[in-house]
This record gives C-alpha cells, sequence and structure tokens, in this order.
C-alpha cells in the first residue's frame, strides 16, 4: 500500500503542470494612491539593458473587480499610444495600439487574463516612438492559478457569460 501512494504521488508530481516563477506583489495604484495586491513574473532576459515585469490585479469599484493584465518596464515612454504585438506559445502574433500607462513605464488592457490560461509562454515585442524597439519572452506557466490566487470578485474577464 506504501509503494502505490508513492507511485500515485508521483505521477501526480509530474502530470501536474510546473508553475513559473509568479510571485505575490503590491503594486500601486496611481489613480487612487493604494496599494493593490498583485500576481507577478519578470522577463527572461533584459532587453538594451531594461527589465520587463507582467503584473496582474483586481481592478473596478463597489465589490464588481476583475482581473487586468499590465506591463511595466524599467524605463519611460513618450506620453500617448505605443504599438504592441504579442504571442502566446506558438499562435500567430497580435498587433495593438494602446496607451502609455499613467507611471509612463507601461501599458495595460492589451491581452485578456483567459487568454494566458493553459499557456507556457507570452512574447511581446514594445514599439515605442523615438526610441529602438523592445522585446520581452516571458514564462507564463500556471497563470490560471495565480490570477485565480487574487480573489477578484468579478471575473468577468476569465469566465464571460
Amino acid at each position: 500500500m506504501g509503494l502505490q501512494a508513492a507511485v500515485l504521488l508521483t505521477a501526480i508530481v509530474v502530470a501536474s503542470p510546473a508553475l513559473a516563477d509568479w510571485k505575490t506583489v503590491s503594486i500601486k495604484d496611481h489613480s487612487t494612491d493604494k496599494s493593490l495586491k498583485a500576481v507577478s513574473v519578470s522577463a527572461k532576459a533584459a532587453d538594451k539593458g531594461i527589465t520587463a515585469d507582467i503584473s496582474i490585479y483586481c481592478m473596478g469599484s463597489q465589490g464588481y473587480t476583475s482581473p487586468v493584465v499590465s506591463l511595466e518596464t524599467t524605463t519611460s515612454f513618450e506620453p500617448g499610444r505605443l504599438r504592441l504585438r504579442y504571442r502566446l506559445d506558438s499562435s500567430d502574433q497580435d498587433l495593438r495600439f494602446v496607451p502609455v500607462s499613467s507611471s509612463g513605464q507601461g501599458v495595460s488592457l492589451w491581452v485578456q487574463p483567459k487568454s494566458l490560461f493553459g499557456k507556457t509562454e507570452l512574447y511581446v515585442e514594445l514599439h515605442p516612438v523615438l526610441t529602438p524597439s523592445l522585446y520581452f519572452d516571458f514564462d507564463v506557466t500556471g497563470a490560471e492559478q495565480a490570477i485565480r490566487s487574487l480573489g477578484c470578485k468579478k471575473l468577468d474577464a476569465i469566465d464571460p457569460d
């Protein structure tokens, strides 16, 4: 019986997807000056000395919070819109023109959180105005578990009706 349990436990560990280096962090909401609980994963490598993190947090009010995906870098961008391309695993690239965040160092609302579920790689290209393009690769294994750990009250972005 002990050997059977050990074999079963080994099978479960092998069959379970490994989680990327998702961390629980606190980020500042620049519009309210409040701290928000978030899950975050860093890019596998810096590009041109610039690092990037994907952060996911709950946004909303009066109990209707949904997860939001943002990308923050260690550089500042010109105010306005930024051209962004991204690819999940081996899918086709998607192109977005997204506003630069209020911090000036990133973008948000460019990908639906649910699209990260079951994926292992997120490749992002940022094409800012007047500066060289940036390229980042993220391991997003375990994103669903990380996002659900936030406890967003309304998960429309995850489970639309």
